[in-house]
């Protein structure tokens, strides 16, 4: 079959929730190509509006497509009702593009985001009619996974071909050189893994060994995709998206991504405002979204927007910056551009206390959050959203009132201002991931997380803030699918098996499927979630994380002195 799209009537559609999201043809969309070398699908295993949000789908799509040997195509999770309409007719998940189905492809890239998703992607590789382990699979497309949640491979090493740790853009177009020169070989497929084991920061789970992190060292110098799909249904994040720098050097214990996007690198003021330009007229966009780990971590953050607003192309033009931190550059920026229309405020206090806030190295004071509160005053913020966490390493009964305390001193500083203030707490179970200061920590118990989740709930009920907050058995799971090793992968399988998919969405997730794979497959959970001692084996140990092991450790060893503990 070699248009999915074409096989289905108009009339099936019509009984679909957005049958847009299914069709392809969007502006900004690759052409086709004659005899491309490579045929490539790009992978979102969420629904399609999340994927059309997801950045590194656009830099790989813009990047790969540049090429004029090889043809990337998108594909993402049906929603239930399109894949009840794909197995009723026997018809296989495709690319948008072309509609070819994904099993015609040379090569699958799967994104990894969160991992939620790890279930949705074998539910994605069941579609395309692909055996889920890489070992059954003897025809048909490689299956290449990457993202933050492939930090450690070994949950999903059962599935993949091969999984890249790290930066992606160098790395892929080297992945797709190394996969062009084996087909034209003739090369078998375990001879094509080989091959790729050569490219750095890439691990084949058929050829383990130590694999260092990718690192897009000229990150500074590249230009971002600048003429992105314009989605057919509105996406969840609906702007135009330019990244003005990557990584972080603020050193919080808690934070894997921090880790993850090192070092930091930042684009020029003057590139920034180009790309802008360019952004806004090739999608049509009117709001302009400055994407970071922490956008007023930029260090030329208010001449940006300074320069951003000299420049507008449409006098409605619009800044969204989706999270700040709590510090002396947000005030600057919140003094200084009062004129400019923008969405809410975001910010990560994660901790009630200043004293767990040094625990964790979280850079910021009491006294910091106060101001930057009374500053929203003068802006046309309305919203301020909080992030806390609980189950912290050292934390006490004690940290978590003052999330409590500190909420409703905020509270008040916001029915004072002129917009008032709205203000939102999210809270959440932290959970220990590799490759930080704290990988060797416990995962707080699901009855401990709700314990303190309604301390914070009732010392909030008569409050005017919203709270929301992640349920204590997704926190565990997640801790479990980022701190496992290989035996992780039956687990993941067996919840598919039993009908989990969507796991990060709440009217999908089913904790008794996931209670049903432990006990199927004999997994504890209770082996993942306990605490390590720091000169521990840790299963992830063969990654180099380009940040060395000791100096985890000495972090870990300075946030338990700030504690008053020993590690």
């Amino acid at each position: 079959m070699k248009n999915v799209i074409e096989a289905l009537s108009h009339w099936e559609l019509l009984e679909i929730e957005k049958p847009a999201r299914y069709l392809g043809g969007e502006v900004n969309q690759a052409t086709a190509k004659e005899s491309p070398a490579l045929r490539t699908c790009l992978v979102f295993p969420d629904l399609y509006e999340l994927g059309m949000s997801n950045l590194a789908l656009k830099i790989f799509y813009e990047t790969l497509n540049q090429r004029p040997d090889i043809v990337a195509e998108r594909a993402f999770s049906p929603w239930p009702d399109f894949e009840s309409l794909l197995r009723r007719r026997g018809l296989p998940l495709y690319g948008l593009e072309s509609g070819m189905p994904l099993k015609d492809f040379d090569v699958i890239f799967v994104t990894l985001p969160y991992e939620m998703t790890f279930t949705n992607v074998l539910n994605i590789l069941d579609l395309a009619g692909l055996p889920l382990s890489w070992k059954d699979r003897i025809d048909g497309p490689l299956v290449i996974a990457g993202g933050p949640s492939a930090s450690n491979p070994l949950p999903v090493a059962k599935f993949m071909d091969a999984i890249l740790i790290g930066d992606g853009e160098e790395a892929i177009i080297e992945i797709c050189d190394s996969l062009i020169a084996a087909k034209k070989a003739g090369a078998n497929r375990s001879e094509t893994r080989r091959a790729l084991t050569k490219v750095e920061g890439l691990w084949v789970p058929e050829f383990p060994g130590p694999v260092k992190r990718r690192v897009f060292k000229l990150f500074s110098q590249s230009q971002p995709p600048l003429k992105p799909v314009v989605p057919n249904v509105q996406a969840i994040h609906n702007r135009a998206p330019l990244e003005i720098f990557r990584g972080c050097m603020k050193g919080c214990r808690f934070c894997n991504a921090g880790f993850f996007y090192r070092p930091k690198r930042e684009r020029s003021v003057e590139d920034l405002v180009k790309y802008a330009g360019d952004l806004l007229q090739n999608t049509g966009e009117e709001s302009l979204g400055l994407l970071s780990l922490s956008t007023s971590d930029y260090n030329n953050l208010e001449d940006l927007i300074h320069s951003l607003d000299k420049a507008k192309l449409y006098p409605e033009q619009s800044v969204s910056i989706p999270s700040m931190r709590m510090n002396d550059n947000t005030i600057a920026l919140l003094d200084a551009t009062p004129h400019i229309r923008k969405g809410g405020l975001t910010f990560a206090p994660e901790a009630g206390t200043q004293r767990l806030r040094n625990v964790i190295n979280k850079n910021v004071t009491e006294e910091d959050i106060i101001s930057v509160m009374k500053a929203t005053g003068g802006s046309d913020y309305r919203t301020v959203k909080l992030y806390f966490m609980m189950g912290l390493p050292f934390e006490t009964d004690e940290d978590i009132y003052g999330i409590v305390d500190l909420v409703k001193r905020l509270e008040a500083i916001g029915k004072t201002t002129k917009p008032r203030k709205q203000i939102s707490i999210s809270l959440s179970g932290f959970v220990p991931k590799p490759f930080t200061p704290f990988q060797w920590s416990e995962q707080a118990s699901m009855a401990e997380l709700k314990r303190k989740r309604q301390i914070v709930c009732r010392g909030l009920e008569n409050g005017s803030s919203r709270v929301s907050w992640r349920e204590e058995f997704l926190c565990l799971l997640e801790s479990v699918l980022s701190r496992g090793d290989e035996r992780i992968g039956d687990l993941i399988e067996s919840a598919f098996r039993n009908g989990c998919k969507f796991d990060g969405w709440h009217e999908f997730f089913s904790k008794e499927k996931w209670e049903k794979a432990f006990t199927e497959t004999g997994v504890k959970a209770e082996d993942y979630l306990r605490e390590r001692p720091v000169d521990a084996q840790l299963p992830w140990d063969f990654i180099d994380f380009q940040v060395p092991r000791t100096y985890l450790e000495n972090e870990y060893r300075l946030a338990a002195k700030a504690a008053g503990e020993q590690p």
